[in-house]
């Protein structure tokens, strides 16, 4: 697959993904576009970087709660660091909680920051809210 095609690609996933959720519909509803965007960074690792910049972009946002437009929707950043497990996911939360939360890890509780290293986890709570986990259980 051609990386540019690849690159363009990725971008439309996560605008469908967004606008499926700005649309009031749930993670239910955007679960597969959340795993065609998985899928794709698993066939093609040289969209990591620019994926890792898209989520980069995002958690700089006070509020990332991704629905912005060229924004990464929390739910698909939490997806994939559960899925993919980059080391990258953990150091961009940390970034978060130093910038945002004056490295207060108390403070980002409820955080995305705090999310993501959750989501590391097998036992990760956001688990229960795709039918793909729950088919597999």
């Amino acid at each position: 697959m051609d990386l540019e095609y690849s690159k363009k690609l990725l971008r439309i996933l996560i605008h469908n993904s967004s606008q499926i959720l700005n649309a009031g519909f749930g993670v239910d509803r955007a679960e597969s576009s959340f795993f065609d965007v998985i899928d794709l960074l698993r066939e093609v690792p040289h969209l990591r970087e620019d994926f890792l910049l898209m989520v980069k972009d995002t958690l700089k946002n006070r509020d990332p709660s991704g629905l912005d437009e060229g924004s990464v929707p929390r739910e698909l950043v939490e997806l994939a660091a559960h899925e993919l497990r980059w080391q990258e996911f953990r150091a961009l939360a940390n970034e978060r909680v130093k910038s945002i939360f004056g490295g207060d890890v108390a403070l980002a509780r409820s955080d995305i920051a705090h999310t993501i290293a959750e989501a590391y986890q097998e036992s990760w709570e956001g688990r229960q809210f795709y039918r793909r986990y729950n088919e597999h259980e």
